[in-house]
């Protein structure tokens, strides 16, 4: 495909340019063709060009390489923020290898700080503060005493064994470049994708090249910018790095994914947000689309109208269904398997991994092959306290029902222990004896009306259908479990697939589903208004040429984002 007028333009800028698109018009084409028409018409100087995951990484460089070809690879590199700055830091520590801690490493050292210094703290959020901390060039300064002091041990702990994490990298990458220990890349174009997600640190580590002589490039789409939460600062890191280095604007307004009667509502929604670039978008394309609104009683009748609609619109047709949360997704994913749709999640744990569905699941094993595993995790989700069955756990032996008559020996002063536990084996024994006969639906039955009594309100809906799925399915429970059990988003993509809005991201479908469209959901309370209406039009604008969202009247008040896009 030939670049069209505006994309055109954007190649042949010169100078610092900041580019920015609105989605559906190529910005990564447009990054990996201004990056190869540079190599190819100059014979001399080093590109280098940056991005977010390594996968985007890859993808970037064999674009380039095909666009200029492979004489021009020893003058080029793609990388991560990260991993280029950590080529930055061991160019000049040769004598002293860089100690870098891997995820797990740094986590297991974060908790040894937590649990001394802030354990009244929940340790999620002293991870959330630790991250926001080593996304600011300015020194910490944090809410909690006992958070600050967290900090310092952390620093101090990696320090003396000579290690960092991925934070670092870039942190001390700038340091060394502002105080003169370390030089810029030695480059002479520097291209940034995706550039709305930088954070403070990323933006003054191209800041940095700029000044020194690089011609900088940035593509991005402040429409798109979804990662405040992880310290991106959007549409006011470009304007800062293009007033910084007086560089050009372009925009490219023309869409070229979606049907224009998609694209007209996306942007009469996304014109409500005050902080952004000013841009018509329009669409290239002059064939309508479909664009409906569904209002169902419950997420259930909802998530069933999706498996509904997914089933009448024929094999091979590509769906994807979004949702501001994953936990929202699950109800998706059940009515799925529940209507013998193949699907694939991307993101987030299957709904029988996690929760209510891994306890069902592990519990039924248990009754297949006498594994212990999945009892104890029963005993958990029961309310047993967690150090009790991890020390009976360690301490028992044999099989299921003989560790478990153990266990009610043991509680015998506790009555409401010992009629829990003696609910569980007498349970546990009818349902071996059920599934020896050959009859998987009342074993399966029998688990789900056990596990409902020690259910939380918003479990008891799920473990129920969850369980309706399962006894449905043909074959034995050894067989139902065996296709339960594959995973469901590795390997080839399924036409069905099940994602956040935050994953749909530089994605495109035929059709789109997004669900949960309710005040309170999306927009969602944990997040500020114009992030989350950046995000319901970075969903809408996945679709090519359908598009259905949705909402449950006992979810509440549909989202007033559809008033403002003009489809109630």
């Amino acid at each position: 495909m030939e670049l069209n007028p505006y994309q055109e333009r954007a190649v042949a800028a010169t100078g610092h340019c900041t580019i920015l698109a609105c989605p559906g018009s190529g910005k990564t084409r447009v990054l990996s063709e201004r990056a190869a028409r540079l190599l190819a018409s100059h014979s001399k100087g080093r590109l280098c060009a940056v991005t977010f995951t390594r996968d985007a990484a890859d993808e970037l460089r064999s674009r380039i390489l095909a666009s200029c070809g492979q004489d021009h690879a020893r003058r080029l590199a793609v990388g991560t923020f990260h991993s280029i700055a950590l080529g930055q830091l061991k160019r000049i520590n040769r004598a002293k290898p860089l100690r870098l801690l891997s995820e797990g490493e740094r986590l297991a050292v974060l908790r040894r700080c937590w649990q001394q210094h802030a354990p009244d703290l929940e340790f999620d959020d002293v991870i959330q503060a630790i991250d926001a901390a080593k996304a600011r060039l300015t020194p910490p300064v944090f809410s909690e005493p006992s958070l600050e002091a967290l900090f310092h041990a952390y620093q101090e702990l990696m320090e003396s064994e000579g290690a960092m994490d991925f934070s670092d990298l870039l942190l001390v990458s700038v340091r060394k470049m502002a105080n003169g220990e370390m030089a810029p890349l030695p480059i002479r174009w520097l291209l940034v994708d995706e550039a709305q997600d930088m954070d403070e640190v990323q933006m003054e580590w191209v800041l940095f090249h700029g000044r020194a002589g690089v011609e900088v490039t940035l593509v991005g789409d402040d429409d798109q910018s979804l990662y405040a939460f992880r310290h991106a600062l959007g549409y006011a890191g470009l304007r800062a790095v293009t007033l910084a280095l007086s560089a050009t604007e372009t925009t490219l307004p023309v869409n070229y994914r979606c049907a224009p009667n998609i694209l007209a509502h996306a942007a009469k929604l996304i014109v409500h947000n005050k902080d952004r670039a000013a841009k018509k978008i329009t669409a290239h394309r002059d064939d309508p689309g479909e664009i409906r609104v569904v209002r169902a009683p419950s997420r259930w009748d909802e998530v069933d109208l999706i498996a509904e609609a997914i089933k009448k619109s024929g094999d091979g047709q590509a769906w994807a269904v979004l949702g501001r949360t994953n936990s929202l997704l699950d109800a998706a994913e059940v009515a799925l398997s529940d209507a013998g749709i193949p699907y694939s999640r991307s993101g987030g744990k299957s709904v029988w991994e996690h929760s209510v569905g891994g306890v069902l699941l592990g519990l039924l094993r248990s009754v297949l092959d006498d594994s212990w595993t999945g009892v104890a995790n029963a005993m958990s989700f029961c309310g047993l306290q967690a150090g009790w069955v991890n020390e009976h756990s360690r301490r028992s032996k044999g099989g299921c029902i003989p560790r478990l008559e153990l266990a009610i020996e043991e509680a015998r002063d506790n009555a409401g222990l010992k009629k829990t536990l003696l609910g569980l084996r007498n349970g546990l024994a009818g349902w071996i004896s059920q599934a020896r006969k050959g009859r998987p639906s009342l074993v399966v039955h029998g688990v789900v009306g056990f596990l409902a009594d020690y259910c939380k309100p918003n479990q008891l809906d799920l473990l129920i259908r969850l369980g309706t799925v399962i006894a449905k399915m043909p074959g034995s429970l050894a067989q139902r479990l065996s296709v339960l059990g594959r995973p469901r988003s590795r390997g080839h993509v399924l036409p069905v697939q099940i994602m956040t809005l935050h994953a749909s991201k530089g994605l495109e479908f035929d059709n789109v589903w997004i669900m949960g469209c309710e005040d309170g959901t999306l927009p969602h309370t944990d997040s500020t208004e114009e992030d989350e209406r950046r995000l319901l039009y970075v969903g809408m604008t996945r679709a090519r040429h359908r598009l259905i969202l949705s909402s449950a009247i006992e979810e509440g008040l549909e989202s007033r984002f559809l008033e403002e896009a003009g489809l109630c």
